[in-house]
């Protein structure tokens, strides 16, 4: 079994949904209300996350963030990968409602 752990990857896991949501709201700033999060805490999850790519994900216009095509493509295996995560633990939570 592969070891998937962020000191194994360097790969943080948490901050996808962070990704996912800056390229559905297209700003830094709204992410941060939808997510409950402050908006520091949003903009270092993303620089965190660029970090991962040899390319940048996001053009800055003005107050806004334009992701780029490589981000449009990413989000999209992203959120298919969550909603993946999402259902199979609903599915776990159901079998053992079910015992």
């Amino acid at each position: 079994m592969e070891n998937y752990s962020r000191a194994n990857t360097g790969i943080d896991l948490n901050l996808i949904p962070v990704f996912i949501e800056i390229v559905r709201c297209g700003s830094m700033a709204k992410a941060s209300v939808r997510l409950e999060m402050s908006r520091p805490a949003v903009s270092l999850a993303l620089k965190r996350f660029n970090q991962l790519f040899d390319e940048p994900l996001f053009i800055r216009k003005g107050l806004y963030l334009e992701p780029t095509k490589k981000a449009l493509e990413l989000t999209h295996s992203l959120e298919q990968l969550m909603a993946d995560i999402h259902h199979n633990i609903g599915a776990v939570n159901a079998e053992a409602e079910m015992v």
